[in-house]
């Protein structure tokens, strides 16, 4: 049923023209603006905090999917699951503008690529670095990151603990998000992150030349405070490399369409590993290891 769920999920969003969402949700931020100018709400502790804005909401909602499997033979809660992925999954949303910067790259339209990667396609945090000899490395981590805290990450967590799962990991990616409410809320996500992005590293190895990779990934494997941006960058840059030879990164001016071309790699990693995992979740629900 999960499979059938993610999967319908994933067509539905391909498909359909929904709009381009940033990665930020307004709804959350509306719901953190009710408890932000409350006097109390800075001298909560900081677990608390994570509590009553992510942990119980996140509770609530599960209980409410969970009471409607009781209606209409489990299909109102069979759609409102798919209505959640696909939202999460919508703030994606790189496609249209990820071809736009490929477009500049082929073209060597270096200011028009450098404005459409500060403005769509980095991480919020991060500004893009002007040097062209780095950009195209600096976007391609800022997205393999994105794919996974809003694919990889969600549908890990929805298999693992259903909506409940999902939903905690979606809060938590937006607490994280929203400096205001807490200097330290990325902490939360970085241990829920820790497995999966683990997961997702071996899987850019088995997509892509293993042998090089495994070092890598056996490198970051207990170490609890690296990155999870420099753990998937690093195992993936080595399951891209060829014959042992260290990557040579294109300089968007000297040569776009090399830089194009590595763009595509690094994508078309990112694709085989979104299969192996479908494979995966689809022969567990067919071995009855997943419901």
């Amino acid at each position: 049923m999960k499979f059938l769920i993610v999967f319908i999920a994933l067509v539905l969003q391909s498909q359909l023209p929904l709009p381009q969402r940033s990665t930020r949700s307004r709804t959350f931020a509306r719901w953190l603006s009710l408890w932000l100018p409350r006097s109390f709400f800075p001298r909560i502790p900081r677990h608390v905090k994570y509590a009553l804005i992510v942990v119980i909401p996140a509770l609530l909602l599960a209980g409410g999917f969970w009471y409607m499997e009781q209606f209409a033979w489990g299909l109102i809660s069979f759609v409102l699951e798919i209505l959640l992925l696909l939202y999460v999954l919508s703030h994606i949303g790189i496609e249209r503008h990820l071809q736009e910067y490929r477009e500049d790259l082929q073209q060597g339209d270096t200011q028009g690529a450098y404005h459409c990667a500060e403005k769509f396609l980095a991480v919020p945090e991060v500004s893009v670095t002007e040097d062209t000899g780095q950009m195209n490395e600096q976007v391609i981590k800022a997205l393999l990151h994105r794919w996974f805290e809003y694919f990889f990450l969600m549908v890990f967590w929805y298999m693992i603990a259903d909506v409940a799962g999902v939903l905690l990991a979606w809060f938590s990616v937006q607490y994280a998000r929203a400096s205001d409410c807490d200097q330290k809320a990325w902490r939360y996500l970085h241990w829920l992150e820790w497995i999966p992005v683990r997961l997702l590293g071996l899987t850019y190895g088995l997509a892509g030349n293993f042998m090089r990779a495994l070092p890598v990934w056996q490198g970051y494997l207990w170490q609890l405070k690296a990155s999870g941006a420099d753990i998937l960058f690093s195992v993936a840059s080595s399951a891209l490399s060829h014959n042992g030879e260290q990557r040579k990164w294109h300089s968007v001016a000297d040569d776009g369409e090399a830089a194009a071309r590595e763009l595509d790699e690094w994508h078309q990693l990112h694709l085989r590993s979104v299969s192996i995992w479908m494979v995966m979740i689809a022969a567990a629900t067919v071995g009855g290891w997943l419901l």
